[in-house]
């Protein structure tokens, strides 16, 4: 038992990471955790979000959902501020075969014309910007009248919030200036932005505890979690129309 409750502090402990190169973020994914928690989000957003034409990927980092839409046959453009990062994710789109667009550019000022892509996402993107306002006008102007934005972050209310602050105060972290935002922040960032047809989603309500044997029982906690807790899901995200 001793060596059990060892794993499991040792695995909550580094699941929290500072900035990182490209493959270092990219091995978050390939880790049990990772991929469990990549797989829930995916779902919660594509239950949400039906894309269709061009789609924009604001702060495309190493292009997980860009090649995810790619693969779905959709027309997709990656921006990130990262250079390395958006070399990273063309590099893994020519890996497989995939002739995506990335572009090293300012998420709050976009060198986008007016009304040219027919849905975005942001993921984790708004957590990090200087001016969330400004971010979220500057993705509606680039998309088309009709067209549907996705906003998905980390949840304020969520217990992984928390553990993230205290792990923040003892080690240099990228979430130590993180902005959190609950899924009525979100609505109501796209409330003010004037957009419509809102619809909201959560998942994510285990431990955040890396060992593939506790991770077996993941669908215990999201069930009894979207029945007790239903805002305070790890993550959320938010969807609205232009």
């Amino acid at each position: 038992m001793g060596k059990r409750l060892w794993a499991i502090g040792k695995a909550i402990a580094c699941i929290f990471m500072s900035k990182l190169s490209p493959t270092e973020y990219d091995a978050w994914y390939e880790t049990p955790l990772g991929s469990l928690c990549d797989r829930l989000e995916k779902e919660a957003i594509f239950a949400l979000f039906k894309p269709k034409g061009i789609v924009l990927d604001v702060g495309c980092g190493t292009g997980n959902y860009s090649l995810e839409l790619a693969q779905q046959g959709i027309k997709v453009i990656g921006i990130d501020s990262s250079f390395d990062m958006t070399a990273f994710a063309k590099m893994k789109a020519e890996t497989l075969g995939l002739h995506l667009n990335f572009i090293v550019g300012n998420v709050e000022a976009m060198p986008f014309k007016n009304d040219v892509f027919d849905g975005a996402l942001s993921i984790t993107i708004l957590c990090f910007a200087s001016n969330t306002e400004m971010t979220v006008d500057e993705i509606k102007r680039v998309v088309k009248p009709e067209g549907d934005v996705v906003l998905g972050e980390l949840n304020k209310l969520s217990y992984w919030a928390a553990l993230r602050r205290v792990k923040a105060l003892f080690k240099k972290s990228s979430y130590r200036r993180a902005s959190f935002f609950s899924s009525r922040k979100l609505k109501r960032l796209l409330e003010e932005a004037e957009f419509k047809d809102l619809k909201w989603s959560s998942c994510i309500y285990f431990p955040p505890i890396n060992l593939k044997w506790f991770l077996k029982g993941y669908s215990f906690f999201e069930s009894a979690g979207k029945i007790l807790f239903p805002r305070n899901g790890a993550f959320v995200v938010t969807v609205g129309r232009k």
